[in-house]
């Protein structure tokens, strides 16, 4: 792209010719405008150039395990205790919960996403269990 705009070739054949090579992976013709613009001007630089903010520093392996360790101690802990003791925001460790470790939260427990079959069965023996208590008493009353 920057050489066709060296050539002074206008950005709306530019687009064309790119829509025609890439299809539906072509960028869209407003992006094609801006880099034609940015490329006419000397500003040739296509990578990211860094930005300004705080960088991403709390789904560390280290918070990462001391999560996972808090979570297995307590299952029922909120977002709220972990952020107080933890000290990183809401939003990082619901990212620590549901994406690097794979947890949801079910009737207010974290557990994890995908159960293995061992898992299973006991919960299903005690789903068993709990229904027959509740037969049960249905039927003294």
């Amino acid at each position: 792209m920057e050489f066709r705009t060296i050539l002074k070739i206008q950005s709306v054949q530019i687009f064309s010719e790119l829509q025609e090579i890439l299809c539906v992976d072509c960028p869209s013709r407003s992006t094609v405008e801006r880099w034609a613009v940015r490329f006419r001007s000397g500003n040739a630089v296509v990578i990211d150039l860094p930005r300004s903010g705080k960088p991403i520093s709390a789904t560390t392996s280290e918070n990462i395990a001391l999560i996972k360790s808090m979570v297995m101690e307590d299952k029922c802990i909120i977002v709220n205790q972990l952020e107080q003791s933890m000290g990183i925001s809401s939003g990082a460790i619901r990212t620590i919960m549901t994406t690097e470790l794979g947890y949801r939260s079910i009737c207010g427990k974290w557990v994890p996403h995908k159960l293995s079959e061992n898992q299973r069965l006991a919960r299903l023996n005690i789903a068993k269990k709990l229904l027959k208590l509740v037969r049960t008493a249905i039927l003294d009353t």
